[in-house]
């Protein structure tokens, strides 16, 4: 029986396909006025964009097919000229998530970033990934503030970026194509941006959470007949997930951000010496990769990969 080309159940599997984009001259737009695009400070295009490739390096060195937006659209001058506009476009988790019933296509919170939609529509039409959902407008949301959880679970953050409309839609897809049984509302503090950089889901049912963050306000629960409020960091205790706390200065240097490649393996930047150790104790190798520079954008190894199938 032959592999799926696209489906994603939850962040912890086997990652076989991904998709990215490496930067180029965009980032010259950014540097032009980094308040506007999210980035800390300008960076230097040069770095950031070898050590953007030292994250493809790495993702095929352990087996994953890397697709680059840029060469899936560089066939078509308009669809290239449009990511010239588009500096965040290297952040691709945000603007898509993949499901097993197509993409969940985005209206992204930040302004500057909406012309990314229709780029990333068109680089899914290449791969040959449907569009199962598409935020429109008045409603945003953006895929960092969505995950998939081993237990056919979803959980969302209703944060800076993310209208309840939006929120909405996505639990209505999710039940309607039958994808999740439970999904979970964190209502994390308003100046939060995205979920990513407060959990995780590492292997072996591995919860990496900022306790602080998780526990501001009880989280919603739904399944399709009934819903009520209780503690997120309570539901993963019942559940039985092994718990990695992460401090406030770890959060603040991305110690959330992991992206999986297998039951074994994943990706990080360099840094966070503590969790690494954590999850090397659980069993979980991780590849490190310079991380200076891509931080100035405000982006971490997970939010730089849409993952288009897991297994």
């Amino acid at each position: 029986m032959s592999m799926p080309s696209y489906g994603i159940s939850h962040e912890g599997g086997a990652l076989k396909r991904v998709l990215v984009h490496h930067p180029g001259r965009e980032l010259e737009l950014a540097n032009s006025n980094p308040v506007e695009h999210n980035f800390d400070q300008p960076v230097d295009v040069g770095r950031f964009v070898s050590d953007h490739k030292r994250l493809m390096d790495a993702l095929e060195e352990a087996g994953v097919e890397v697709l680059d937006v840029g060469s899936l659209l560089g066939d078509d001058p308009r669809l290239s000229r449009e990511v010239r506009r588009c500096p965040n476009l290297v952040f691709t988790r945000d603007s898509s998530v993949v499901t097993d019933a197509g993409s969940i296509l985005m209206r992204m919170g930040l302004p500057s970033r909406r012309r990314e939609t229709p780029v990333i529509k068109a680089a899914h039409d290449a791969i040959g990934v449907p569009v199962g959902l598409q935020i429109g407008e008045p409603e945003t949301f953006e895929g960092g503030g969505l995950a998939l959880l081993e237990g056919r679970v979803a959980v969302a953050g209703l944060c800076n970026r993310t209208t309840r409309g939006a929120l909405d839609d996505v639990r209505k897809f999710l039940f309607e194509k039958n994808l999740v049984d439970t999904f979970i509302e964190l209502r994390v503090p308003p100046s939060d941006i995205h979920i990513d950089g407060d959990f995780a889901e590492l292997p072996g049912k591995t919860a990496l959470v900022h306790v602080e963050t998780l526990e501001y306000a009880p989280s919603a629960f739904y399944t399709q007949d009934e819903s009520w409020e209780g503690s997120f960091m309570g539901w993963l205790r019942d559940g039985g997930w092994d718990i990695m706390e992460i401090t406030n200065r770890e959060r603040s240097d991305m110690a959330a951000n992991f992206l999986t490649i297998d039951h074994d393996l994943a990706i990080h930047y360099t840094g966070n010496p503590r969790v690494m150790r954590e999850a090397r104790k659980r069993g979980i190798d991780v590849v490190q990769i310079p991380g200076d520079e891509l931080r100035k954008g405000n982006g971490g190894v997970h939010c730089m990969t849409c993952p288009i199938l897991r297994v």
